[in-house]
């Protein structure tokens, strides 16, 4: 996706107009291959997304299919559509090749008002109008969106959205009882989803192993994405979930995909407060061990990976991130290889009281 320059024009101006004629494109789809329209809980809010056709519902809503309502008036409205099924296309933009950043985001259209991502490699763009509470996902074809977009859809435009909210979509695990549970928060390689899978045989329940919502006042955690994903060799140790994966032909370049959402419902917790974040290490031992940690800790394993990943606020996402693991006691967990052990630990955490 090329285009000129802004030659000039007032940045905010240039961005509302082609945000504004993106939004008109969508319209013409929708008309083309016919309206879909979904709500989502997010947290404490409603997501309304309007789908152009089915090609992006069946990318999008599947990982979210646990936070499906009834219709209700949206907080942010999400404008979904492609072009190689409803034969549509955003218009030219109004940036050269220069205005592309190393996130994608792109230079003169990233103001106060719009926020803008193109991923040249997916084609995929991103924008959000924050005063409107209007966004747009817009891909050029479904079939080059790469698989990993399908477990955490719409996460950079959450991530906007909630910008001055007190809620941060952060790179974590959870889980725990209705009553409470734990955040666990490792940087890829730490042994996060492994520690938060491990519980799936447990009476814990799973809100998320790679993407959650925080609130760091209270400290509440919400579920945003029904969905595990997995390293291929790491599935003989979760036999059970072996065949539930969604991409099975393709395991020897992607991670495994589960909608556990679908496959395990009863599993599923939407949200729970926050008794204590974990940090996972991977020890090699047999046994499980908790031991006090710091905040500086916490927030290492949390924040670069989130920040890295999250294009924007990032000012406003460290204070969040900050505040968070000031406000709960902190626990390394030194998992080991008996899993059995690590709900375990957790459980007894909960049940004796998280305390620093």
């Amino acid at each position: 996706m090329t285009g000129s320059s802004v030659n000039g024009r007032d940045a905010d101006a240039a961005a509302c107009d082609f945000f504004a004629a993106v939004r008109q494109r969508f319209d013409a789809a929708a008309s083309s291959a016919g309206l879909i329209e979904k709500a989502f809980r997010i947290g404490d809010r409603t997501v309304g997304v309007r789908f152009a056709g089915s090609a992006l519902e069946s990318l999008i809503a599947p990982a979210l299919a646990h936070l499906l309502i009834p219709d209700a008036p949206p907080d942010l409205t999400v404008f979904a559509f492609d072009t190689a099924t409803t034969g549509i296309r955003p218009p030219s933009p109004g940036w050269d090749l220069e205005a592309y950043g190393v996130r994608g985001e792109i230079a003169g259209f990233n103001t106060d008002q719009i926020r803008t991502v193109y991923q040249p490699g997916s084609d995929i763009l991103l924008m959000i109008d924050r005063e409107r509470a209007e966004a747009i996902y817009w891909t050029a074809d479904r079939r080059n969106v790469p698989y990993w977009e399908c477990s955490f859809p719409l996460r950079t435009i959450f991530h906007w959205w909630l910008e001055d909210l007190p809620f941060q979509p952060v790179h974590a695990g959870a889980v725990g009882l209705p009553e409470g549970g734990v955040l666990i928060a490792g940087r890829s390689g730490s042994g996060k989803s492994t520690a938060a899978l491990a519980c799936l045989a447990s009476q814990l329940r799973y809100a998320g192993d790679d993407y959650v919502l925080v609130r760091h006042d209270p400290v509440h955690v919400y579920s945003l994405y029904g969905t595990v994903k997995l390293e291929a060799d790491n599935l003989a140790r979760f036999p059970d979930l072996a065949p539930l994966v969604s991409n099975a032909g393709r395991l020897h370049e992607e991670k495994a995909l589960i909608y556990l959402n679908a496959a395990r419902p009863e599993k599923m917790l939407a949200s729970f407060p926050v008794r204590a974040l974990l940090v996972p290490q991977v020890t090699g031992r047999r046994d499980t061990v908790l031991r006090h940690a710091t905040a500086g800790e916490a927030f290492r394993a949390l924040a670069p990976t989130t920040l890295f990943h999250l294009p924007g606020a990032a000012r406003q996402a460290v204070a969040k991130m900050s505040a968070l693991v000031s406000r709960v006691p902190v626990y390394a967990l030194e998992a080991g290889t008996d899993l059995a052990q690590i709900p375990a630990a957790i459980l007894r955490l909960l049940e004796t009281g998280a305390r620093t």
